[in-house]
C-alpha cells in the first residue's frame, strides 16, 4: 500500500509538472488543463476515504505550489471536490473513457467557478483567476480530454498493485 502511495504522489507530481509547464511551453495564457483534478476525481471515485481524502489533499497542495493562487487554496478545493464527488460516487461510478470525461468536464468548470470567487474574495483587485466564460470552458475541455489517459494510468497502477477483489491470503 505504501508503494501505491508513493507512486501516486510521483504521478501528482509529474502531472503537476506537466500541467504547469504545457501552457507555458504553448503561450497559453489563461488556459489551463487540470490534471490534478482527474487524479482528485479518481481517487473519489475508487479510494477508500481516509486515503483519498490525505492524497487529495497532496495533490491539491501541489496544484498550489504550480500555480499563482493564494496559498491552500487549491488544497483546500482539491479535498472539498473529493468529498463532494464522493458523496455522489455511487452515481457517477466510472472507470474512464468518455463517462470519465464528462465528470472532470463538469467538475473543472465547478471547481474552477468556485476557484475564481474565492480568490476573488482573499486577494481582490489582484490579476489573479478572473470568472471569464472562454478560458473557463477551454480549460474544462482541456481536462476533460486529458482525463481517460489519466484514469487510465492511474487504473493500471492500481491493477498492477492491489489485490484482486476477492482473492485471500488464506487458502
Amino acid at each position: 500500500m505504501k508503494l501505491r502511495i508513493a507512486l501516486v504522489l510521483l504521478v501528482c507530481l509529474g502531472l503537476s509538472i506537466l500541467e504547469s509547464t504545457v501552457p507555458f511551453l504553448l503561450h497559453l495564457k489563461a488556459v489551463r488543463a487540470d490534471l490534478l483534478l482527474s487524479v482528485v476525481l479518481y481517487l473519489a471515485l475508487h479510494d477508500e476515504v481516509v486515503q483519498g481524502a490525505a492524497l487529495s489533499l497532496a495533490a491539491g497542495y501541489l496544484s498550489d505550489l504550480t500555480s499563482a493562487t493564494p496559498p491552500c487554496l487549491y488544497t483546500v478545493l482539491a479535498v472539498l471536490t473529493f468529498v463532494v464527488v464522493r458523496l455522489g460516487a455511487s452515481a457517477i461510478k466510472t472507470d474512464g473513457g468518455m463517462q470519465s470525461a464528462a465528470v472532470a468536464f463538469a467538475a473543472s468548470l465547478i471547481h474552477s467557478s468556485i476557484a475564481a470567487v474565492l480568490f476573488h474574495f482573499v486577494a481582490p483587485g489582484s490579476e489573479g483567476l478572473v470568472l471569464k466564460l472562454s478560458p473557463l470552458f477551454w480549460s474544462a475541455l482541456g481536462t476533460a480530454i486529458a482525463a481517460p489517459a489519466v484514469f487510465s494510468v492511474l487504473r493500471r497502477l492500481d491493477k498492477a498493485l492491489l489485490p484482486v477483489e476477492g482473492t485471500t491470503l488464506v487458502r
